[in-house]
C-alpha cells in the first residue's frame, strides 16, 4: 500500500513539475543595439511561426512557455538567442554581425581584399540587383548601375551588340572599352553576354587604370570582375533551383512623321514610288501599290496619313527563359555547382529565332595543402533571321500605305517599285548561323604554410562559328517599269574560330611583420595566346532555286580568308602594407612584351602605386553615430597599351590584287600595301592619377547615408595615329607615335537608408559622372584626323567630336544665301558638336516591405549630340515634320543674308515656286548639310522596374520547398527624348553616329517563377 502511494505521489508530482515549466507566460523586455533601441526586431519563437516586432522604443511582449528559445534578429546584426527560464523580463544587446564587416572583395588576378584596404575606386554589384528584372544579357542588366559605365547598343534585334566603356573614351584609336574577366581569367564582352546571370555571385567593377597593374594592357581602360557562385551556406546539403520566366518584347518607339503629305514625287501623287512628295493628303481613293496578285485589279485605298503605319510589320517578340542550378558543398570538403539555362527567343521581325544553351559546370575540394577547382561551361547560340536593312526600308514607306496589304511574301506584291518587297526579303534572304563557345580552366593552389601559397591558373576559351547567307534569286517578269526589277541568287559560307590560352603562375605571400604591421604580396607571371582564323567562301547565280549548296553556284566562287596570332607575356608584383587597420599602401610594377609590336620594342615596364587611409580607425574618439566611416584613398598608374596596334601589322605583306581579271579565272597576282607602319613604332602609355573619398554616415544599425567621390586626371601620350604620306612614297598612310590626350573624371554617389526595419526597408542611390578627354595633339603635320567610325580627334577639342558640313555664317551669326535662296555650304568642315554627355546621372531604388520587392533603376544624361542618320534619310524621302514646312511653298530663310549684301535677308525666298521646288530643295541641298542632322541626345530612361513576391515560409515548407518567388518586371518602360529629337533615334545606338538597326528599340515585359529545394 505504501508503494502504491508512492507512485501514486511520483506521477502526481511531475504531472505537477510539468505543468509548471509548460505554462504560458508573458516575456517583455527591451531590445537595443550601439546606438540604442531597436524598432523593428523580430522576435520569434525557435521552431514556430509565432512571432512578434518591437516598438518604435524598441519594447516587446510575446507570450511564451519556460523553455523556449526566442530568436531576436535584424538586417546587419547577429541573430541571438535566449532560452526563457524564470524571468518575465529579457533585455537584448544586438551588435553587428562580424561576418558582414569582415567581407571581402575579389580584385584583380583573385586576390581578396577587404574594402578598407582597395586603394583605387571600385563598385560592387550583387546578384540580387543584377538579376532582380530577369534580364538574360548580363552586359546589359549593368546600365544604369554604376556609375562612371557606360553602355551603348550598337545594334539591337536578336543578337544585340553592346561597348563597355568606363569613364569615357581616352585613347584616339586605342581600344576604349572595358576588359571582361570572369573567375579569375581573361575573357570578352561576348561571353559575358552568354553566361547565365543567375550563376554570377557579384560583379566588381574596377574604373581605373589599375587593374591594367596585374591584367596587364588589356585592363588599362577599366576592368569588370565576375564571380560566380561556388557551393551553398549550408555545405551539407545540396540545393536545386529552378527558374522558369516569359518575356514579351514590343517596339518602344518609331520616328515621328508628318501626316500632310502622301505617296508621290515632285508635287504629285506616283503609285510606283516610295518618297512620300505626293499631293496633301485629302481621303480619297486612290490607286496605291501593285495590282493584286490574284485579280489583277489595281488597289485603291484612302489617301490619308496612317499613324505608325509601319508597325504591323513587327510582332511581339518573345524569350523563354528555363534554368535549373544544382549547388552544395564547399571548398574544404569538396563543392559542386551545375547550371543549364535555355533561351528560346522569338524576334520582334516574324520567323527570326534563336536558340540559346548554356552549360556550367564548377567543382573543387582541397586535399591536405592541395585544393584545386575546375570550371567547364560549354554554349551554344543558333540563330535564324532576315538579311538586308528591313528597318531601313521599311521607314521610307509614305504614311498613307496600308502595308499588311502587300505581306503575301511576292515581290510584285508592293507598294512600290523602287525598293525590294520587306516581306519578300524576310522570306528570301536569310542568315542561318550557330556558335559554340567551350571554356575551361582549371586552378591548383598549394599551400606551403600559413603565410605562401602558389596557384597554377590555366584556360583554353575556344570560339566557333558558322554561319550560312542565303538569297534565294526574283526574276521581274512583268516589268512595270522599263529597267527589271531582277535580284541575283546567292549563297555564301563562313566559318570562323576563335581560341584563346591564359595561364598565371602566381606566389602569394601574407606576414604579420609586427602587432602593428602587416604584409602581402603576389608575384606572378602571366601569358596570353590568341589565335584566329576565318573563311568566307560563295558566290551568286544558283542553278535551281533553293537549292543552297557550293556546287549549285554557277558564278565564279569568292573567298576570302583570313589567319592571325597575338602572344604576350607578362611578370608582375603586387605589394601590399597595412599599418593598424587604418593604414594601407600598394605598389605594383609588371613589364609585359607583346608579339605585335617590334622586336626591339616589344618589352614595356609600368608601375602603380596607392594608398588609403580611414582617420575614423586611426583618431581616437572620431568616430561617432553621426560620423561613421571616413576612407581616402589615392593612386598613380601608369600603363602601356599596344591595342590599336592589329597582329602582323607591323610585317609587310603583299595582298591579292582585287578585281578584273582575277577573279574570272585562275590567274592571280599580289600588289604593295598603301598603308604602312612606322618599323620602331611602340606602345602607348597612359598615365592617371586618382583620389577618393568614402564616407559612413547616421549610423543607425549600419550607416544610413553613405557619400563616395572619385576624381581622376590622367594623359595618353605616343598614342598610334595615321599622318598623311607624300605620294612619291608610294603609301597613303603611316602609323605612327604622335597623339596626346588629357582625360579628367568625376564621380559622386549618394547612398541612403531613410527607413529600415525587420519588416520594411527602403533604399536608394544617386550617381552623378562626367568625364573629358582632351586632345592635345593628333600629328606633326595636321590638328585633326579623322577615325574610321566617322568621329574626329581635334586639337583643342574635347574627344571624340562630329565633323561635318555646316552652313557658311558671316561674322554675325547669319546663314550666307546665294542669289536664289540656297544657303551656302562652308569651305572646310566643322565641329558640329561633342558626343560625350556633360554628366550622367543614375537613379536607383529599392522598397521591401515583408516578402515583398520593389526595385527601379533609370538614369539621365545630358549635354552631347548624335548625328542622326535617319533623320537624314526620312528627310530625302519626303518624311519629316521639317519637310512641311510652310505648306512646302517658297519661304524666308530664318537669320540669312544674301552673299555679297550684309544685310539681313527680307526678300529672297528658298525654293522654287513650282511643285517639285520643296522637295528638290531638301535633296539637292538641305540634305548635303551634315548640320541639320545633328540632334540632341539628351535622354531619360527607366530602365528597370521589378516587383517580387516570397511565399511565407510556412507555406513554403509544406510544399517540400526552401524558396518560391513570383515576380514581374520592365525593361527599358520609359524613354523621354528632347522634342528637337523626335524619336529618330535612341541616343545609345551608335556611338554618336545613331543610324538604323536591325530594329526599332524595344522595351520588354517579364514574368518569372524562382523554386528552390
Amino acid at each position: 500500500m505504501k508503494n502504491n502511494f508512492n507512485g501514486i505521489l511520483t506521477i502526481l508530482l511531475t504531472f505537477f513539475m510539468q505543468f509548471t515549466f509548460a505554462q504560458e507566460k508573458t516575456i517583455t523586455g527591451t531590445v537595443k543595439d550601439a546606438s540604442g533601441p531597436l524598432p523593428g526586431a523580430s522576435i520569434v519563437i525557435k521552431g514556430t511561426s509565432k512571432g512578434t516586432e518591437t516598438d518604435f522604443d524598441g519594447n516587446y511582449s510575446i507570450k511564451a512557455n519556460t523553455g523556449d528559445v526566442l530568436v531576436f534578429s535584424f538586417v546587419g546584426l547577429t541573430t541571438v538567442e535566449k532560452t526563457v527560464g524564470s524571468e518575465s523580463k529579457i533585455d537584448v544587446l544586438m551588435s553587428e554581425d562580424e561576418n558582414l564587416l569582415q567581407e571581402v572583395v575579389i580584385t584583380a588576378v583573385g586576390i581578396k581584399r577587404k574594402p578598407d584596404e582597395i586603394t583605387t575606386a571600385n563598385q560592387v554589384v550583387k546578384a540580387d540587383e543584377l538579376n532582380q528584372a530577369s534580364n538574360p544579357d548580363a552586359v546589359q542588366a549593368l546600365a544604369g548601375k554604376v556609375s562612371g559605365l557606360q553602355i551603348n547598343t550598337t545594334s539591337n534585334g536578336l543578337n544585340p551588340n553592346s561597348t563597355i566603356t568606363l569613364r569615357g573614351t581616352r585613347s584616339i584609336s586605342g581600344n576604349n572599352s572595358a576588359l571582361v574577366v570572369i573567375d579569375n581569367i581573361i575573357s570578352t564582352q561576348n561571353v559575358l553576354s552568354t553566361l547565365d546571370p543567375n550563376t554570377i555571385e557579384s560583379i566588381n567593377v574596377m574604373k581605373g587604370a589599375n587593374g591594367a597593374a596585374l591584367y596587364g594592357e588589356r585592363g588599362a581602360s577599366g576592368v569588370i570582375i565576375v564571380t560566380t557562385k561556388k557551393g551553398t551556406k549550408d555545405a551539407e546539403k545540396l540545393s536545386v533551383d529552378f527558374k522558369t520566366s516569359l518575356t514579351l518584347e514590343e517596339i518602344a518607339l518609331l520616328p515621328e512623321t508628318q501626316d500632310r503629305f502622301g505617296q508621290g514625287w515632285s508635287g504629285t501623287l506616283d503609285w510606283t514610288d516610295q518618297g512620300s512628295w505626293g499631293t496633301q493628303y485629302d481621303g480619297t481613293l486612290q490607286v496605291t501599290g501593285t495590282p493584286d496578285l490574284t485579280t489583277g485589279a489595281w488597289r485603291l485605298f484612302p489617301y490619308e496619313h496612317i499613324e505608325d503605319n509601319i508597325l504591323p510589320f513587327f510582332t511581339t517578340g518573345t524569350n523563354f527563359q528555363n534554368s535549373v542550378s544544382l549547388s552544395g558543398g564547399n571548398l574544404k570538403n569538396g563543392f559542386l555547382n551545375f547550371s543549364y539555362l535555355r533561351q528560346d527567343i522569338g524576334g520582334v521581325i516574324p520567323n527570326d529565332s534563336r536558340i540559346k544553351n548554356n552549360f556550367s559546370l564548377t567543382t573543387g575540394k582541397t586535399f591536405n595543402k592541395f585544393s584545386i577547382q575546375v570550371i567547364a561551361r560549354y554554349t551554344t547560340d543558333e540563330i535564324d533571321r532576315a538579311n538586308g536593312a528591313l528597318y531601313e526600308r521599311l521607314a521610307n514607306t509614305p504614311g498613307n500605305i496600308p502595308i499588311e496589304q502587300f505581306d503575301s511574301g511576292n515581290n510584285n506584291d508592293h507598294w512600290t517599285l523602287f525598293d525590294t518587297s520587306p516581306y519578300w526579303t524576310r522570306q528570301n534572304d536569310r542568315f542561318e548561323g550557330i556558335s559554340r563557345i567551350i571554356d575551361l580552366s582549371a586552378d591548383l593552389q598549394y599551400k606551403f604554410n600559413d603565410h605562401i601559397s602558389t596557384i597554377l591558373r590555366s584556360s583554353i576559351r575556344n570560339t566557333n562559328s558558322e554561319g550560312q547567307t542565303k538569297r534565294n534569286g526574283f526574276v521581274d517578269n512583268i516589268r512595270y517599269v522599263g529597267n527589271p526589277r531582277d535580284i541575283r541568287s546567292q549563297y555564301f559560307i563562313n566559318t570562323s574560330n576563335d581560341r584563346f590560352v591564359y595561364t598565371d603562375l602566381i606566389t602569394n605571400f601574407d606576414y604579420k611583420l609586427t602587432d602593428d604591421i602587416t604584409f602581402k604580396s603576389n608575384i606572378g607571371f602571366n601569358m596570353t595566346d590568341a589565335e584566329f582564323g576565318s573563311l568566307n567562301v560563295g558566290g551568286n547565280d544558283l542553278r535551281i532555286d533553293n537549292f543552297f549548296d557550293l556546287s549549285n553556284v554557277s558564278n565564279v566562287i569568292q573567298y576570302n580568308q583570313i589567319r592571325s596570332r597575338q602572344r604576350t607575356m607578362g611578370i608582375f608584383g603586387n605589394f601590399d602594407f597595412g599599418y593598424k587597420d587604418y593604414l594601407f599602401l600598394n605598389i605594383t610594377a609588371r613589364n609585359d612584351w607583346n608579339s605585335v609590336l617590334p622586336k626591339a620594342n616589344r618589352s614595356f615596364f609600368y608601375p602603380s602605386v596607392g594608398v588609403a587611409f580611414i582617420p575614423t580607425k586611426a583618431i581616437e574618439n572620431l568616430k561617432s553615430k553621426f560620423l561613421h566611416k571616413i576612407k581616402v584613398s589615392a593612386s598613380y598608374v601608369r600603363t602601356g597599351n599596344a591595342a590599336a596596334l592589329a597582329a602582323h601589322e607591323v610585317i609587310p605583306t603583299a595582298p591579292q590584287a582585287p578585281g578584273y581579271p582575277y577573279f574570272l579565272n585562275a590567274n592571280n597576282s599580289f600588289v604593295l600595301e598603301r598603308d604602312n607602319v612606322d618599323p620602331n613604332i611602340k606602345n602607348e602609355f597612359i598615365t592617371n592619377f586618382e583620389g577618393n573619398i568614402n564616407l559612413e554616415l547616421l549610423n543607425i544599425r549600419g550607416p544610413r547615408i553613405t557619400l563616395d567621390a572619385s576624381y581622376t586626371s590622367g594623359k595618353n601620350s605616343d598614342q598610334l595615329l595615321n599622318i598623311t604620306n607624300s605620294s612619291a612614297t608610294g603609301f597613303y598612310t603611316t602609323l605612327t607615335n604622335i597623339g596626346e590626350t588629357t582625360s579628367t573624371s568625376l564621380e559622386l554617389d549618394l547612398g541612403f537608408t531613410p527607413l529600415k526595419t525587420e519588416n520594411f526597408e527602403f533604399n536608394g542611390r544617386v550617381g552623378f559622372s562626367t568625364y573629358k578627354t582632351v586632345v592635345n595633339k593628333v600629328t606633326d603635320d595636321s590638328n585633326i584626323v579623322t577615325l574610321t567610325n566617322g568621329l574626329s580627334a581635334v586639337e583643342g577639342e574635347e574627344f571624340p567630336v562630329i565633323r561635318g558640313t555646316a552652313y557658311s555664317r558671316d561674322d554675325k551669326g547669319r546663314v550666307i544665301l546665294d542669289s536664289n535662296g540656297n544657303p551656302i555650304r562652308s569651305s572646310e568642315l566643322k565641329v558640329l558638336g561633342k558626343t560625350t554627355p556633360d554628366y550622367i546621372l543614375n537613379f536607383a531604388a529599392s522598397f521591401r516591405y515583408k516578402r515583398i520587392r520593389l526595385n527601379a533603376v533609370a538614369d539621365y544624361r545630358t549635354g552631347h549630340v548624335f548625328y542622326s542618320g535617319i533623320r537624314k534619310q526620312l528627310s530625302y524621302q519626303g518624311r519629316t515634320i521639317q519637310s512641311t514646312s510652310n505648306n512646302r511653298l517658297p519661304f524666308l530663310f530664318p537669320n540669312s543674308t544674301v552673299q555679297g549684301t550684309g544685310t539681313d535677308n527680307t526678300t529672297v525666298l528658298t525654293t522654287a515656286a513650282n511643285a517639285e521646288g520643296a522637295m528638290r530643295y531638301y535633296q539637292n541641298n538641305y540634305d548635303f548639310f551634315d548640320e541639320n542632322f545633328i540632334t540632341d541626345a539628351t535622354a531619360f530612361k527607366l530602365r528597370e522596374v521589378s516587383l517580387s513576391y516570397d511565399l511565407p515560409e510556412k507555406i513554403v515548407s509544406s510544399l517540400g520547398l526552401t524558396k518560391f518567388n513570383v515576380g514581374a518586371s520592365g525593361r527599358n518602360l520609359l524613354i523621354l527624348l528632347p522634342d528637337e529629337n523626335k524619336d529618330y533615334n535612341d541616343p545609345e545606338f551608335g556611338n554618336g553616329i545613331g543610324d538604323y538597326s536591325f530594329t526599332p528599340p524595344t522595351r520588354f515585359y517579364t514574368l518569372n517563377v524562382n523554386v528552390a529545394f
